[in-house]
């Protein structure tokens, strides 16, 4: 038969007292350190989370930020073209209209010209028209002398009226 000494009673009683007291004394406040370190692992994994999200938030808000100013850079230089191309064409119509008004100021001095030359064509017709009315007056009248005065009067007239209009 087993014989049950008392020393093994013993001993198992101890044994189970301390696993009892380690349990209470040394295990719980273990396990619990380590919940404790875990819930606090947990925590730094979730704030680590966070502070990813909010990087990649600003990291969003500042490539759109970058694209937004690409945009707005590219649309003032459009801007630019636009107006220099509209300063340049203003400049080309001003220019256009200078030379417009130089060109009318030169056709006007022609004009003047021209009508200048004709009063003095007819000045000059006049001229031969009384030099002939002398010569004739002088002379004795016939109508031969009359009629040679009067084609003389008008080859001069013609002559004076071809050299002008060249």
């Amino acid at each position: 038969m087993v014989q049950i000494n008392l020393n093994l009673v013993f001993t198992i009683i101890n044994l189970l007292i301390l696993y009892l007291l380690m349990k209470k004394f040394l295990f719980g406040p273990i396990i619990k350190v380590m919940d404790q370190r875990k819930a606090m692992i947990d925590q730094q994994f979730q704030t680590a989370k966070e502070t990813e999200d909010k990087a990649n938030e600003l990291k969003q808000h500042y490539e759109d930020a970058l694209k937004s100013a690409k945009e707005e850079s590219w649309q003032i230089v459009e801007q630019a073209k636009q107006e220099a191309k509209a300063r340049a064409d203003q400049s080309v119509r001003e220019a256009e209209a200078r030379t417009m008004a130089m060109l009318a100021g030169a056709r006007e001095d022609i004009r003047n010209e021209r009508e200048s030359a004709m009063k003095q064509m007819q000045s000059e017709i006049g001229r031969l028209a009384m030099e002939a009315a002398a010569k004739i007056m002088e002379s004795e009248r016939s109508s031969d002398k009359d009629l040679a005065l009067y084609d003389q009067f008008i080859k001069k007239a013609g002559d004076s009226d071809d050299d002008n209009s060249h």
